[in-house]
């Protein structure tokens, strides 16, 4: 990287990113200018920024440089690279005109008037101070650099042949246009000003601060994010949209903005869904962290990308609800409550898997939300059975780009791990973890370690709370850093002249022996299994005798052989484990003997 590249960066912790301790960016200011003649984009960047420590010598921004068009990776997961179609993540190459070369070209650096030493090699621009940092310095930057985005800036005709801007920076690609210290770990707040043709309609993070004609027949329209948030979630779109307000919430505005071909399904699904689902969650979680919600229709985007204050939608017909309520989740978990690293990448994924379940729990009750449950438990135990030295938690992923490569365990098995954290704790005690987390983490960064914690607290906090979750350090271990999962054979047998229920569980996996409450369903005189309904909390410790389904027993494994015995009344017609699905990362069975 050459001599330029200063000694503020060191190795990672966790995932590969070289950190620079000791600053902390506290805004970018991003001037924009779009056209029509060129796919090139003209920027002039303002970063303010602390420094913590004396002796900083400079700070290195990532910005993706000039290369030629369709140049082969210079390594693995190289985020400046377009990749065609949907790409290895969600980039998507520009086609780049009749440009040669993709990226950006720096041509200055300044300290207000004073310019500044740099040098920009590959995907870093290393600007010197020209005299070491104070510890409390604040310092405010300006570059300007220009180029055409190899990817993570959609320059494009839409699927109607409309001209489009739009940004899609998941999760390292951010670079590709805006300069900027490009890890999820360093937020900041933003404001976007962007120049382009008045027929585009131009959307990004924060609120609407001015829109105004230029005499040159162009209209800058600035938008302000005072809420710090991770740089891939930097938006940025631009297009004839047909823009509908429709209503707010607790002072949140919200609208839609979707291509006019399509106006009336696009506000049907936003507007229709927006609001009920925005309520579970602030009634649920807490306050929503920003100033408006956008719902935004995009040419980058299968699915849905959760950019703050502003969601990012490819759909065909009405949006549905549950992407929705998936991609409305992540403005809590992921955007909000950001992930440290993305190593603990299941803090959003899992999470926004997860509340969208339980949003369905909400709307069409328990048995819907378990049939939800259960399909995605099925897809995380394939992946896990086929796949087991993989881990929830990366260790020290090494390329960013395969983040999500084992998405199956990431979205689905990090839903397990939540929805099975219910079924130790009970539902009271988790929705009390939940908002406690989001109140510690809210606007900030956070580690597994730190919502485990969160959980713990608010178990001891609820004397309702069973002794398993007082102390939750064997519980995140062995279903985020281990591979696999439980697997149980069951025997249960009644002696009838004792009058008791024997059990025995044998765990038989080969990645290491698991501890786990599990409930035992005990059915007398003919009834169904009995259920004990949300939580696992109802009637533990009955002992399942009379006539009629009984509250499940509740036993807990940590051995390779363990036996259970109940008195029990009379001799069950049936004895069933987990009947009610809380321990969903299990291959079980359980027969009389």
């Amino acid at each position: 990287m050459g001599a330029l590249l200063v000694g503020v960066r060191q190795a990672a912790a966790q995932d590969s990113y070289p950190r620079q301790p000791g600053i902390r960016i506290t805004h970018y200011t991003f001037n924009v200018i779009l056209g029509d003649s060129t796919d090139e984009i003209s920027m002039k960047e303002v970063v303010d920024f602390d420094l913590s420590r004396s002796g900083i010598a400079g700070i290195n921004f990532d910005l993706c440089g000039p290369r030629a068009k369709g140049a082969a990776e210079a390594g693995p997961g190289d985020p400046c690279v377009g990749r065609g179609g949907a790409g290895a993540l969600s980039g998507q190459a520009n086609a780049g005109g009749a440009a040669t070369t993709t990226g950006m070209t720096v041509t200055a650096v300044t300290d207000g008037d004073r310019p500044l030493t740099f040098a920009q090699r590959g995907d870093v621009v290393a600007v010197a101070f020209g005299s070491p940092s104070r510890a409390g310095q604040h310092m405010s930057l300006s570059l300007t650099y220009h180029g055409t985005p190899a990817t993570g800036f959609r320059i494009a005709n839409n699927k109607y042949g409309d001209r489009s801007f739009v940004s899609n920076d998941w999760p390292n690609l951010a670079h590709n246009w805006l300069a900027t210290i490009d890890h999820i770990s360093m937020k900041a707040p933003s404001t976007m000003s962007v120049t382009a043709p008045p027929r585009y309609q131009v959307v990004s993070n924060g609120l609407l601060r001015q829109q105004l004609d230029l005499p040159n027949g162009m209209r800058r329209t600035t938008w302000d994010e005072s809420v710090p948030i991770p740089t891939w979630e930097y938006s940025l779109a631009a297009a004839p949209y047909a823009v509908d307000y429709f209503g707010e919430y607790h002072g949140i505005a919200l609208s839609s903005w979707v291509f006019p071909q399509e106006h009336d399904n696009g506000l049907k699904g936003f507007a229709g869904f927006t609001l009920p689902i925005l309520e579970f969650y602030v009634d649920h979680i807490g306050p929503f962290s920003y100033e408006k919600l956008a719902q935004v229709q995009a040419n980058t985007v299968g699915g849905g990308m959760e950019l703050a204050s502003d969601i990012f939608y490819g759909y065909n017909g009405v949006p549905g609800r549950q992407l929705l309520a998936h991609e409305m989740a992540h403005q809590y978990f992921g955007n909000s409550a950001s992930e440290s690293d993305w190593d603990d990448v299941w803090l959003s994924e899992g999470f926004a898997t997860y509340f969208a379940l339980l949003y369905e729990e909400f709307q069409d009750g328990h048995d819907a939300f378990l049939s939800g449950v259960r399909r995605s438990a099925a897809g995380a135990l394939r992946y896990a059975e086929s796949h087991p030295q993989s881990t929830i938690v990366h260790r020290n992923l090494a390329n960013i780009s395969q983040v999500i490569d084992n998405n199956a365990q990431i979205y689905q098995g990090g839903a397990q791990v939540l929805h099975m954290l219910r079924g130790v704790v009970g539902t009271e005690a988790f929705w009390d973890g939940i908002r406690l987390y989001y109140r510690r983490f809210q606007n900030s960064n956070a580690s597994s370690d730190d919502f485990a914690r969160a959980m713990q607290d608010a178990c001891v906090a609820n004397p309702a709370c069973p002794a398993e979750g007082r102390d939750l350090s064997w519980y995140f271990p062995q279903w985020l850093n281990r591979g696999g999962a439980l697997h149980v054979e069951g025997w249960w047998h009644y002696d009838s002249l004792a009058r008791v229920l024997h059990v025995t569980l044998d765990q038989t996996q080969t990645q290491g022996l698991y501890r786990m409450p599990i409930e035992i369903g005990v059915t007398a005189g003919g009834a169904a299994p009995g259920s004990a309904g949300a939580g696992g909390a109802a009637g533990r410790g009955a002992n399942g005798a009379g006539v009629g389904p009984a509250a499940p027993l509740r036993v807990v494994i940590d051995k390779q052989h363990n036996e259970f015995t109940f008195p029990m009344a009379t001799e069950p017609v049936d004895v069933r484990l987990d009947p009610d699905s809380w321990v969903t990362m299990m291959q079980a069975t359980l027969v009389k003997k």
